[in-house]
């Protein structure tokens, strides 16, 4: 005998249909059993398991300003929509080519996590020794797409004439 959730036992009641609710709950049955099986059921709000994604690499192109929004296109999505409009917060990025970032969604919006970064070598310190001028270097993350910046020594030789 069932039981109920108290733990006692279960009185078993007849169920009883009327012709036209059975005839509807009968062609509902001949529906999914005819149908997909596979197809998941009818869900309202989020369908158990199921996840948003809530990370994104994508592409964007030209300079993307603090606190601006840009619109940025999904990497291996071709179907439309393949869009979105995120915001910068963080990152002053100057005008460019083409390049990749990623991507993270808050509630409905999406935001810049961080732009494609470049490798560049930046002078930290510099000795004249006597037969030139050293720089020392470290390698740090830009986010130019090349060499923002060049400077050089030019270096002339004088000779002394002897007394």
């Amino acid at each position: 005998m069932a039981q109920k959730p108290d733990g006692k036992a279960a009185r078993t009641e007849r169920v009883t249909f009327t012709r036209p609710a059975a005839e509807r709950i009968a062609k509902v049955v001949r529906a999914v059993e005819g149908g997909d099986r596979d197809t998941p059921g009818i869900y309202f709000g989020s369908a158990p398991g199921s996840q948003q994604k809530t990370f994104r690499v994508c592409t964007f192109t030209g300079a993307w300003s603090i606190n601006a929004s840009k619109t940025v296109t999904f990497k291996n999505q071709t179907t439309t929509p393949n869009t979105v409009s995120a915001s910068n917060l963080f990152w002053p990025i100057p005008e460019g080519p083409q390049r990749d970032c990623a991507i993270a969604k808050e509630g409905t919006a999406w935001y810049l996590l961080v732009p494609q970064l470049y490798a560049a070598n930046a002078a930290t310190a510099a000795t004249l020794t006597t037969a030139s001028l050293e720089f020392k270097t470290l390698p740090v993350v830009a986010l130019a797409t090349s060499s923002t910046a060049v400077f050089s020594v030019s270096v002339t030789t004088c000779s002394t004439a002897a007394s």
